[in-house]
């Protein structure tokens, strides 16, 4: 021991030891009796492990890389929910000036990204756009983080809808935690305008209730897809073979020119040239592999029926129109337009989700007002999904408009009855204060007595006259 040691044992060992001692006493044994690993799963008890999630995110993402059956059915959703386009717009023009700058500028340009949205609301069920907004001008830009990435949401205690905290996995500059709109600093900012962290929305479809996370369209295909890819492999495989293992079978009378006829066709092989000539001494027959082709001709249509089922699609969306006609495709039609014009509407309430927390923030930065009401007065404008139930309506509408003008002319039914019933057939559900406005903007109703009236009646009783004169002159 040298002589600091020394010094330090005889001035403070008994010190050292007590505070060890102490120390020792105070660690408790741990057993971890464990698998070794955790499961990160944020959210319900509803909700999956992240573990399988991310298992089947992957799984979605390469099977729309790899497996022409299921980039059809994404492409098909995007075809029937975006169509031409969507186009947001206010009746607030104060509002509706911000809606298009932040529609149109260049470091957003929704109109473009609506396909990808689209798609990837398909393959994850989710969406997780965030919005950076500028504390100069107000003005919100929008990123998008896959729904891969985010691995837990962090909610309100007393209220799983309550989102407040979204964490996203280590990309190699350590893990990362976006704020949601339960979180109060989101539209919140500080007097001084520091503290206003980006923004992280979320949007989900086939979510169960009790849940946070949403379920992607293509989980119940991809087992059934894959199985057709196999099963489309297995055919051009043996289809392969046999067209390579294809046998010619020559029968010669005289042996003694057997060996020749042998090193003749080594030389020259008649299956590549296409033409043998043979003598009457020589009997060919060409023997190949028996596959069966028909009898799997039905495998294969119950395998794509199966994916279609799952898809929600028809087998004449994915190309299937062999065996089915025009009345056949129709009724078929009708559950599919059915689903993707529901998709579409949720698609469009995201889409003046995102516009409404853009605008918010502005207004949290003391940039712009809200309306007195609340109520930005968005409006959405889209290619409707089925053209057909369009033509429908407003054939309706026709037939209706003018049986109710008869009965007001009647006096069976007032304007107010008249235009609920109108609109109603014409496929739009306006609320009472909706037509009560549409009235007032309309032209006065003209009274009983007043001259225009008079006049309209004694037009026509001049009219009937005119009518009846010529009817008593053929006579």
């Amino acid at each position: 021991m040298s002589f600091r040691d020394r010094v330090i044992e005889r001035l403070f060992g008994s010190a050292i030891e007590a505070r060890v001692q102490a120390h020792l006493a105070s660690v408790s044994v741990r057993v971890d009796d464990s698998r070794g690993w955790d499961s990160v799963s944020g959210g319900t008890i509803v909700d999956r492990v992240w573990s399988e999630r991310a298992s089947d995110l992957e799984d979605a993402i390469e099977a729309w890389r790899k497996s022409f059956l299921v980039r059809r059915i994404v492409t098909l959703v995007r075809s029937y929910v975006v169509g031409g386009g969507i186009r947001i717009s206010s009746q607030v023009p104060a509002v509706d000036a911000f809606v298009q700058e932040f529609w149109e500028h260049r470091q957003n340009r929704l109109e473009r990204r609506l396909g990808a949205m689209c798609d990837e609301l398909t393959r994850a069920g989710e969406l997780f756009p965030v919005l950076h907004t500028n504390r100069v001008g107000g003005m919100s830009y929008v990123r998008f983080v896959p729904a891969s990435r985010i691995h837990s949401i962090e909610t309100a205690s007393n209220d799983y809808e309550i989102e407040k905290k979204y964490h996203e996995l280590d990309a190699g500059e350590g893990p990362r935690t976006w704020y949601g709109v339960g979180y109060v600093r989101a539209f919140v900012p500080s007097p001084q305008r520091r503290l206003y962290p980006p923004l992280m929305l979320h949007f989900s479809v086939n979510k169960l209730i009790g849940a946070t996370r949403g379920e992607g369209d293509l989980g119940p295909v991809l087992p059934w897809a894959l199985r057709y890819s196999e099963w489309l492999k297995d055919r051009v495989r043996l289809n392969r073979q046999r067209t390579r293992n294809g046998l010619l079978d020559v029968k010669i009378a005289d042996d003694s020119v057997v060996e020749q006829k042998r090193a003749q066709l080594r030389r020259t092989n008649p299956i590549e040239a296409g033409i043998y000539v043979h003598g009457p001494g020589e009997e060919v027959e060409m023997r190949n592999l028996q596959i069966g082709a028909s009898d799997a001709k039905e495998d294969g249509l119950i395998l794509r029926l199966a994916v279609a089922t799952g898809a929600n699609v028809a087998l004449h969306y994915l190309g299937e129109g062999e065996s089915v006609n025009y009345a056949t495709a129709k009724e078929m039609g009708e559950p599919t337009a059915r689903f993707f014009s529901e998709r579409q509407q949720d698609f469009c309430a995201m889409l003046e989700d995102l516009v409404s927390a853009a605008y918010r923030r502005k207004v949290g930065l003391g940039l712009a007002e809200m309306p007195g009401d609340g109520d930005l007065g968005l409006r959405t404008s889209v290619t409707e999904v089925a053209r057909a139930d369009n033509l429908s309506l407003a054939q309706a509408a026709d037939s209706v408009v003018k049986a109710l003008a008869e009965m007001m002319r009647l006096g069976i039914a007032d304007r107010e009855t008249a235009a609920r019933l109108a609109y109603k057939f014409a496929g739009e559900a306006l609320t009472s204060e909706e037509i009560e406005q549409i009235l007032s903007n309309a032209e006065p109703e003209e009274e009983e007595g007043s001259p225009q009236r008079r006049k309209d009646a004694k037009g026509r009783e001049e009219e009937e006259e005119e009518e009846g004169g010529e009817d008593e002159g053929e006579r």
